[in-house]
């Protein structure tokens, strides 16, 4: 079960105000066996568009609802949620303007302010979101999604610190909620406060125990605190959840690696390779399972393999020069010197591939170093064959 993302919270309430009357009755049967308005007519109609995707039928449904009751606040939220599906946030942001001039109740009125605040953070607008979203707060502070809302914007704008006080608020107030103990949680994760970030993670997870979200950040957190076999036995029971999830075989045989479990780390690799069998990323971990090892027939014989999927594929290249660059410095250690200078040049010119082939900065970094210290190693070796 995914934990739903606060800006599309409201459509989601709207989804559970008609839970009751989802079963997808015909016009004439549905009016039949309940007193609706006229404008709840035409909702239950746009709704079963809705679920089946078909926007453009759900939209002038919609439009009606609001026609016949302009105060209707769970139209105005649905159209809202309909035009950001179909990429058009402007016309999104119109209708709940339209709409928070309709409303007398505080409730509606906060709930379309919310939805215009989410939509200006979309937009970039930043002031505006963040006054909306104080102005509501301070005109009902003790309303925890309010708080809920307001931190993911910041969470949006990189200001974590300030998110993490506005989440904690919200979970003081609604402690039974796993939506935000879970976004809790990952901010103190991305803050780098680990410890914290398992508590509240753990008690999401208590809630969404299938939320495969929630468990790999559980697992990410573990990692940071060295707890290996605790991060082990969370991508585990993904995989009890999802028998051909790779990420987490692959999370796992890295973990051993860590440890120097070597062959255990192996298996896994092997094991994910029998599912995507094309999948790059399996070949760069055996790759670097190898290199770890000082097998650097074993490291050919991957790489090789890795091209025979994409020739073209800059990592494989660095990874390439990082294999001629090792045995460089092994015929360096064996004072072979003309042999050493020969790897060490095959390893800048492949690094130099990898620059030209790729935008990737990770990478361009790792061949930028590779290469000095490639020169470096050559300068060295030709003054003492000298």
């Amino acid at each position: 079960m995914k934990i739903e993302r606060p800006f599309f919270l409201f459509f989601l309430l709207v989804l559970a105000s008609y839970a009751s009357a989802s079963d997808k009755k015909e016009e004439t049967e549905f009016t039949q066996t309940q007193e609706i308005t006229e404008a709840e007519r035409y909702y239950s109609f746009a709704f079963e568009y809705m679920k089946q995707e078909k926007y453009s039928e759900a939209i002038p449904l919609l439009e009606k609802a609001i026609k016949a009751d302009s105060s209707y606040v769970d139209a105005y939220l649905a159209l809202r949620q309909v035009y950001l599906i179909v990429g058009d946030t402007s016309k999104a942001l119109e209708i709940c303007k339209k709409g928070f001039s309709c409303f007398s109740d505080p409730e509606s009125s906060r709930k379309i302010a919310k939805a215009i605040a989410s939509l200006y953070a979309k937009t970039g607008e930043s002031q505006k979101a963040e006054k909306i979203f104080t102005d509501i707060i301070k005109e009902s502070p003790k309303d925890a999604n309010s708080y809920d809302l307001y931190a993911y914007f910041l969470e949006s704008e990189n200001r974590y610190d300030e998110a993490l006080e506005n989440y904690k608020k919200a979970y003081q107030l609604n402690p039974d909620n796993s939506g935000v103990a879970f976004r809790l949680g990952n901010t103190y994760f991305k803050l780098g406060r680990y410890s914290e970030a398992v508590k509240f993670l753990k008690k999401a997870r208590e809630t969404f125990s299938d939320d495969i979200e929630i468990i790999k950040k559980l697992a990410e957190a573990y990692i940071e605190l060295k707890e290996y076999g605790k991060a082990i036995e969370e991508y585990k029971s993904i995989i009890k959840i999802i028998p051909v999830h790779v990420s987490s075989r692959i999370q796992i045989g890295n973990i051993y690696v860590k440890l120097g479990q070597y062959k255990k780390a192996e298996n896994y690799y092997k094991e994910t390779l029998e599912i995507e069998p094309d999948n790059l990323s399996i070949y760069y971990q055996l790759i670097n399972l190898e290199l770890v090892r000082k097998n650097l027939s074993g490291v050919k014989s991957y790489i090789n393999k890795g091209f025979s999927i994409d020739p073209n594929d800059y990592i494989l290249y660095a990874l390439y020069g990082e294999y001629y660059y090792r045995l460089g410095l092994d015929y360096m250690q064996e004072k072979k010197w003309n042999p050493s200078i020969e790897k060490f040049e095959e390893a800048i010119r492949l690094w130099k591939k990898t620059k030209f082939i790729t935008n990737d900065s990770k990478w361009i970094d790792y061949a930028e170093r590779g290469i000095r210290n490639a020169q470096k190693n050559i300068e060295e070796v030709k003054k003492i064959r000298w």
